[in-house]
């Protein structure tokens, strides 16, 4: 090196070092700048709640030092601020239950604009935003970004065009995915400022609204270094026409689910963009044959197809894909035998291909012994088709399995460790619901780690699978109605201490409860079912998380325990049990369960009336949160103004108890959403009051074997869930309680409440479970009921069941009648009814149980359409001496009279009799 050059050098490095003297000098009164610091406490002070301290340590002199703020090493200028909620998901959903506002709560203060070299921006998950607040324009000032993270903060309105400002920008994130979406609801009115990002490399606006935004695929077309974009559920619809190719030449990733339905034009624009390895047109409605355009793209390596109406592959458009890794059809109806489908499949991909997923295909036919030639597959989801057969052998030669989905199909034959052995890397195995036998000795020791074990509905038993004992991993068991007659294992809840998910249901498992079963250490939401077993002891603590639990049909035995140690707790499943004592008043203090179940129990003394509650001298002033409330068959008393704490019912069933006083008048304005009220066998006196029709949502109403008297309100007409064919009713809290968790991505949802309730129909007692949403019904007998029978009871034309019996009704049954199309249940014996039954009676189609016995009828029996295939007929009209006709054996004199069963129809009978 000359002189000249190393006197140059020397004068570069020694501007540089003066260049970083002064800049920390600047600093050195303080360890950052003074600004820089000042503007990261106004943003501190417009933060109202900090839930997870991110902000804790921001005070002291030197802002670099704080916690998630970095500066540079070289000017000391803060240039990353990283206050993402790494909380949202749990916050969003604390143990199954929404939380209105996760993390942070404020606004974003305008200070942000001193830090003239930040470069990195994440404030994601976040409520920054809330009703009526943008984006605020002012960050599109921040000329130094590289990376802005703004989803999931509550924003409403316009996505403002400011951001075209960003020139530098690489990495932009405004996703609404896993928000609370009424509370994110983001636009774009105009998308042209995009293409001012020029090194934009990843672009995520799932579930902004893109409707409007104009021609969005052009503009995108023109950001030449995008590698990854996620338009999902964004409300596109691509125009039929095709569109100029691309210049998305570094495109890796295109995430397209949840938009448009229709045909996909060969044209298209994706076709042409060989670059992309991942595709996602999922949830789009597609329902033609992919076009051969798709061999373009050689670089494939994922491709999801999952929930579209698709009926076939073309092969030929798959051929070139030798790079496939990831195929996801699941929730179309393929409609093929499973091996012809894999062969359709390129031939060049099968050794590579990690993941497979052809859940809910309607896949039909074996397994075939070949699959063993797909060497790489971690995971296989075969669930809900119609595969038969036994589960191959082969099945267990791909050793790199780590989840296994074969449930809900119609396999059979054995299981065993041959299966099995080899499978080092299995993660998560469902067999659920075949005609399975799982052969497996006692004293096997798989090679696994399994973290998912169902097998609902195959044969474990009948002694306890002693396999399981070292699968200490596992979160998610289901061992369900597995045919085990055993006690359960000693070492049971120590090596299942850290599941989310337990299900031993169903089986004959024996053994007494732990007295406490706090000690598990799940960080997350916990179920129990343990329902239908011969399980002993008393209801224990229960872990702090657990959200549900179902011990119902077993052999429990105490008292309630006087604080469950659950606060989160949705669903208390209890019935069938010999539980005694008191319900505690710690009732009141779970706000967020939904279902409580203590049917069939022998409790004692009256429900807790949360309004009035008290701490010691402080009155909580709590409500009863619960949607159901499900009590019949104990010995509880007293009145109900409990009821005016429980807003939120809709369930109510206190049904075979010892409760008494009268109907409250308050009813519909205290528990304004009632939809199913069951309060039979009780001792309520007094009349119906007229505000029990002012329930609107009542479908269900049973006050029979009381001590009711005086007159049916006429104002029946206003319980419109009675009247129309199709309400508008609420949520049913029995459908949406816990549901299984599943691991395959289109995993059956079924509804997890399977405890009966009791609905008299027909003469009998039958169980209804989540289905009680379509039974309407109305019995007010046993009672005393007088007066005639209001003719406003034939508007409620949705009933299935209809039961006044036993009462003291007199006078004529209305002639309008049959307007009650739907009813499959009358009785109305043993009144006082007189006069002749009406011939509209022949209008009630789905009519099979008639019982009219035991009244003052008189005149000829209907006859036609549903009357002539009652069950049993001739009982519907014992004791009525004045009745005659067919079935009845006295025969009527004087023209019969043919009913033809229209209301406008209604013709004079004949009242002469022998």
């Amino acid at each position: 090196m000359d002189a000249a050059a190393a006197c140059c050098l020397l004068l570069v490095l020694a501007t540089t070092t003066i260049s970083s003297v002064y800049a920390y000098a600047q600093a050195a009164d303080g360890g950052c700048f003074r600004k820089e610091r000042e503007a990261l406490l106004s943003f501190k002070g417009g933060i109202t709640e900090d839930p997870h301290s991110l902000l804790a340590s921001w005070n002291g002199q030197d802002c670099c030092l704080w916690s998630n703020v970095r500066c540079n090493n070289r000017t000391g200028h803060v240039v990353k601020l990283d206050l993402r909620n790494n909380f949202l998901l749990d916050d969003m959903m604390v143990l199954g239950y929404p939380r209105p506002h996760p993390g942070m709560h404020g606004k974003i203060s305008s200070s942000l604009l001193a830090l003239h070299h930040l470069e990195y921006l994440d404030l994601s998950g976040n409520h920054l935003g809330g009703a009526g607040v943008s984006i605020p324009r002012f960050l599109g000032s921040l000329g130094s970004l590289v990376y802005l993270n703004l989803s999931c903060m509550s924003f409403n309105g316009k996505v403002p065009p400011q951001l075209g400002n960003l020139s530098r920008l690489m990495y932009l994130d405004l996703n609404l995915w896993w928000c609370l979406y009424d509370e994110n609801n983001l636009h774009v009115e105009d998308i042209s400022w995009l293409p001012r990002l020029p090194s934009l490399r990843f672009l995520n606006m799932n579930r902004v609204n893109l409707s409007t935004a104009g021609n969005l695929v052009q503009v995108v077309s023109m950001l030449s270094n995008l590698r990854v974009l996620h338009l999902s559920d964004c409300e596109l619809v691509f125009p039929h026409t095709p569109i100029v190719h691309s210049n998305l030449t570094s495109l890796q990733m295109l995430d397209l689910s949840g938009n448009w339905g229709g045909t996909l034009n060969p044209s298209y624009w994706f076709w042409d963009v060989g670059t992309i390895k991942h595709l996602d047109l999922s949830q789009n409605e597609i329902a033609e044959p992919f076009p051969a355009a798709m061999g373009n793209m050689t670089s494939l390596e994922a491709l999801h197809l999952g929930g579209n109406r698709l009926t076939s592959l073309n092969p030929k458009a798959l051929s070139n894909l030798c790079n496939l890794r990831e195929l996801t059809l699941s929730g179309n109806r393929i409609n093929q035998d499973l091996p012809e489908f894999l062969e359709g499949l390129p031939h060049c991909a099968w050794s590579k291909m990690k993941m497979l997923d052809l859940t809910y295909t309607n896949l039909s036919g074996e397994i075939p012994k070949w699959i063993d030639q797909w060497t790489d597959l971690s995971i296989l989801q075969l669930s809900f088709n119609q595969l038969v057969g036994s589960i191959r052998r082969e099945i267990g030669g791909l050793i790199k399995l780590d989840k296994l989905y074969l449930d809900g199909n119609q396999f059979n034959g054995s299981i065993s460790e041959e299966h099995l052995g080899s499978l080092v890397n299995l993660e998560e195995l469902d067999l659920s619901y075949n005609s399975l036998n799982m052969v497996i000795s006692s004293n096997w020791t798989p090679p696994f780690k399994l973290q998912l074990a169902y097998f609902p509905s195959s044969k474990l038993g009948p002694r306890f699978p002693l396999w399981l004992k070292g699968q200490r991993d596992i979160t998610y068991l289901d061992i369900s109605d597995a045919g085990i007659v055993d006690h359960l294992p000693d070492w049971f809840w120590a090596v299942f201490s850290n599941v989310q998910y337990l299900n031993i249901s169903c089986n004959q498992i024996s053994g007494r409860l732990p007295s406490t079963l706090e000690f598990m250490s799940s960080a997350m939401p916990i179920v129990f079912d343990l329902n239908s077993n011969m399980l002993t002891g008393s209801i224990p603590q229960l872990p702090r998380l657990l959200v549900e639990l179902d011990i119902s049909r077993n052999l429990l035995s105490g008292p309630l325990p006087q604080n469950f140690g659950a606060p989160f707790l949705g669903d208390l499943l209890l019935s069938e049990n010999s539980i005694n004592g008191t319900i505690p008043v710690h009732i009141c203090e779970l706000k967020y369960l939904n279902v409580l179940d203590l049917a069939k129990n022998h409790l004692i003394g009256g429900f807790p009336d949360c309004a009035e509650v008290s701490v010691g001298t402080k009155k909580l002033n709590a409500k009863f949160s619960a949607e159901a409330l499900i009590l019949y068959e104990n010995n509880l008393s007293g009145d109900i103004s409990f009821l005016q704490g429980c807003p939120e019912l809709i369930i109510l069933d206190i049904g075979h108890n010892k409760f008494t006083g009268r109907l409250p008048t308050w009813i519909a304005e205290r528990v304004p959403d009632l939809s199913y009220l069951r309060l039979r066998h009780n001792m309520f006196s007094g009349s119906i009051p007229i505000q029990v029709t002012q329930l609107v949502y009542l479908q269900y109403l049973d006050l029979a074997n009381n001590r009711i008297s005086g007159f049916v309100p006429h104002t029946l007409a206003n319980m419109k869930a009675m009247t129309q064919d199709h309400p508008e009713g609420l949520n049913n809290p029995l459908w949406s309680s816990y549901d299984r968790p599943e691991g395959h991505s289109e995993g059956y949802k079924a509804p997890k409440y399977d405890d009966s309730l009791e609905v008299v129909t027909k003469g009998q007692y039958l169980d209804y479970t989540s289905s009680l949403i379509y039974m309407v019904g109305l019995d007010l007998s046993c009672n005393n009921l007088v007066g005639e029978i209001p003719v406003e009871i034939t508007s409620l034309v949705n009933l299935k069941s209809l039961n006044i019996s036993h009462n003291q009704f007199s006078g004529m049954i209305p002639e309008t009648i049959g307007f009650l199309g739907s009813l499959e249940s009358l009785d109305m014996s043993c009144n006082e009814l007189s006069g002749g039954i009406p011939s509209s009676f022949s209008s009630m189609t789905m009519l099979s149980k008639l019982n009219l016995s035991y009244n003052n009828l008189s005149g000829r029996v209907p006859t036609g359409n549903q009357l002539q295939a009652l069950i049993d007929p001739a009982s519907s009209y014992i004791g009525n001496d004045y009745l005659c006709g067919p079935p009845l054996p006295r025969n009527c004199s004087g023209p019969e009279v043919i009913t033809g069963g229209g209301l406008d129809e209604h013709q004079a009978d004949t009242r002469t009799f022998p």
